[in-house]
């Protein structure tokens, strides 16, 4: 009777063990799933006829980000929007000097986004119409900030596709307005292949702490590199 007590006893936790490595097996999975489906998605949009502007931001932060940390502070994050400005510059048809950055206007992005966003729209060159979609664009993007790249995609391009197909504005609007959705693109694309690769290296390891929210340093940058975009 005590052996048959003690079979049972033993069978039981080699079934409670067999159920907590198939619950963690299928967690790891979902993990799996999840990082794959959004490593798949890809941040051209070939409909886009400025496509390549966010293309060349995108090596542009690549080239800087093989000899530099990725921002883990404000100073980290003012360098290399510096550096992405020059970039921009020297690529832009418009002869305004390069802007210049400091930690005090990223301090000023991150604590108010939206505000410091529609002052620089709003005194820009162009059209109230046009004013209006980018600081409607914009303000949708911020607020989809946190939330996976196949999300923020998805908003961008069906944004452009607006602008494509029922364009009221002139060639120079049209440009401004693609090229900054491109750069949009392009920069949280980054930031999620960023994600997939820490995750990776910190896998059995716990992660760095990190100064900045998820997609909140694209963002900041985008935001900020706005004065060399209109």
């Amino acid at each position: 009777m005590k052996n048959l007590l003690i079979t049972y006893a033993l069978l039981c936790f080699l079934t409670s063990c067999s159920e907590d490595l198939d619950s963690n097996q299928t967690q790891l999975n979902d993990v799996s799933s999840e990082k794959s489906t959004s490593s798949t998605i890809t941040p051209e949009n070939k409909l886009n006829p400025f496509d390549k502007k966010g293309l060349l931001y995108y090596n542009a932060l690549q080239d800087y980000q093989a000899v530099n940390p990725v921002p883990n502070s404000i100073g980290e994050i003012t360098n290399q929007i510096k550096y992405l400005s020059c970039q921009i510059e020297k690529r832009s048809n418009t002869r305004k000097g390069v802007i210049t950055f400091n930690d005090s206007i990223v301090e000023a992005i991150m604590s108010d986004p939206d505000s410091h966003m529609i002052n620089i729209v709003q005194n820009s060159a162009l059209s109230t119409n046009a004013k209006s979609t980018l600081i409607s664009f914009l303000q949708g993007l911020i607020n989809h900030r946190h939330l996976d790249f196949a999300v923020s995609y998805g908003y961008i391009v069906d944004y452009e596709e607006t602008i494509i197909d029922d364009n009221p504005f002139d060639d120079d609007e049209t440009e401004t307005i693609l090229t900054i959705t491109s750069i949009s693109r392009y920069s949280l694309y980054s930031e999620s292949e960023r994600k997939d690769k820490d995750w990776d290296l910190s896998a059995g390891n716990k992660p760095a702490k990190k100064f900045f929210a998820a997609n909140e340093s694209s963002i900041i940058t985008v935001l900020a590199l706005l004065n060399s975009m209109l």
